[in-house]
């Protein structure tokens, strides 16, 4: 937009304080800015750039940049700006001007400008602006070479993906640039004039469809998914609080009871197991996803247990359904196909009053039947549907950095990250469910202590209508 008296433009290095050709300039350095690069096999990679803006004078049509010696004409008169030329640009000229200083930052100077090259019969003269970026990544660094602190990247705040890149210290003409040059970057983000005057760049990863743990979050997944845990705490609540309130004073059903040997040491260790490891992957979870407000393990920590801890979930679910299918004990999970909806009518009944009057379990709890038709489509739905959920995404998450194209074909981490925290907020809300149930048994405590020592007391035949009754002959 401008040039010096030595016919050369002007130049501004960021990170350089000084001559930037004096041997004792001040190097202070900067940091780039992170961009998505699209590869040459369609995937995309954060790479680090350096954003070079350039202002320059075009005219005519098609626009072409303004010939040097016309600048030269317009700024120089014998090698030295001309006077007029200083005196419009620089209000507090006092005979003395280092051509460095000579800016157009203000409309009026500009109109200076152009009038001097229209004067030199050049067409509609103007100022247009381009930003290239340039890449500073060489691709042949390994991990070792990565940034060791997760937090530069993976936190709500100001991060690496987030923090503003100044372009320029003041916009040339009051024009905004443009992106130029390498077709395979974007600038995801907003360029604005900050309070300082500034021009800078806020990155934005959310635009790209790019999504960052920890950094990035989208709202229905959180959303709706707390509203679940908070409707089903809220339920719990006024439900167990209702029980409180009507047992006190009353008489609680007793009936006869007789221990039975309910669950093998194979099922109370794998219901253990699995127990703590969905727990802890929702604590990891947890601080994976709130990186920066939450801080427990440390993210890295989070992200390496959250890593082990769904593949023992997988490999216990594995096994799990070996023993089931094997011991033919996958039949306690499917409901009777006859009568499965009064079965399920009845005991919500029991839920929603018979447990209030103090009556029995509607159906008999043995062995062989240790679920009721609430549970048990509740459980198909667990094992069939949120749990299959759960395991492809995260491993497509796990998997994303090696196998990018596998992620791709899903959806991206922009889809799969919110729908893999969807369905940890309803794992939270079934685990809220499920440790409330336990306490309807016999005695508040009487299913936690069956699933410790393996042996129930339970209510002997006939005095509650027995699932086989229930289902007739079958």
């Amino acid at each position: 937009s401008v040039i010096t008296e030595d016919g050369e433009p002007r130049t501004v290095c960021r990170g350089v304080e000084g001559d930037r050709i004096s041997p004792d300039v001040l190097i202070t350095g900067y940091e780039p800015v992170l961009l998505p690069r699209r590869e040459p096999d369609g995937g995309v990679r954060l790479s680090p750039y350096n954003l070079l803006t350039s202002w320059f004078w075009v005219f005519g049509e098609p626009e072409r940049p303004v010939p040097v010696a016309d600048l030269e004409k317009a700024f120089l008169e014998n090698g030295r700006y001309r006077k007029e030329i200083v005196k419009a640009l620089d209000s507090d000229w006092d005979g003395k001007l280092d051509g460095n200083e000579l800016v157009l930052d203000e409309p009026h100077k500009v109109d200076v400008v152009r009038g001097r090259l229209e004067a030199l019969g050049l067409d509609s003269p103007h100022i247009v602006g381009e930003i290239e970026p340039y890449g500073i990544h060489h691709d042949v660094t390994g991990h070792r070479w990565a940034t060791k602190s997760c937090q530069s990247c993976h936190d709500r705040g100001e991060t690496r993906l987030s923090r503003p890149f100044v372009l320029a210290s003041y916009l040339p003409g009051g024009v905004m640039p443009h992106l130029a040059g390498d077709a395979r970057v974007d600038l995801p983000g907003e360029i604005f004039e900050d309070e300082s005057g500034d021009l800078v760049f806020a990155p934005s990863s959310g635009e790209l469809h790019l999504y960052v743990l920890g950094h990035d979050r989208v709202w229905w997944a959180n959303g709706i998914g707390l509203l679940a845990v908070l409707g089903v705490i809220f339920g719990v609540g006024v439900h167990g609080g209702l029980r409180f309130l009507r047992s006190r004073g009353k008489p609680r059903h007793e009936a006869p009871v007789k221990p039975v040997y309910m669950y093998t040491a194979y099922e109370r260790f794998w219901h253990w197991l699995q127990a703590l490891a969905i727990i802890l992957l929702l604590v990891t979870g947890i601080e994976i996803h709130f990186a920066g407000s939450f801080n427990l393990f440390g993210f890295e920590t989070s992200v390496r247990m959250h890593n082990i801890l769904g593949f023992i979930v997988v490999i216990n679910a594995l096994f799990a359904a070996f023993y089931n299918l094997a011991s033919g004990e996958i039949r306690q999970y499917l409901p009777a196909p006859r009568g499965y909806f009064n079965q399920a009518i009845t005991q919500a009944r029991y839920y929603l009053s018979g447990i209030f009057r103090g009556e029995p379990h509607p159906f008999e709890k043995n062995p062989h039947r240790k679920l009721n038709p609430l549970q048990q489509v509740t459980y198909l739905a667990i094992l069939n549907v949120l749990l299959p959920l759960q395991v492809i995404t995260g491993l497509a998450m796990w998997g994303a950095q090696h196998w990018p194209h596998l992620a791709q074909s899903l959806g991206g981490l922009y889809f799969l990250a919110p729908l893999h925290a969807f369905g940890a907020w309803l794992f939270a809300a079934f685990l809220v469910m499920h440790m409330y149930l336990t306490t309807t048994g016999h005695t508040p405590v009487a299913s936690v202590k069956a699933m410790v020592v393996g042996w129930e007391e339970t209510e002997e035949s006939g005095s509650s209508a027995s699932l086989g009754e229930a289902h007739g002959s079958e």
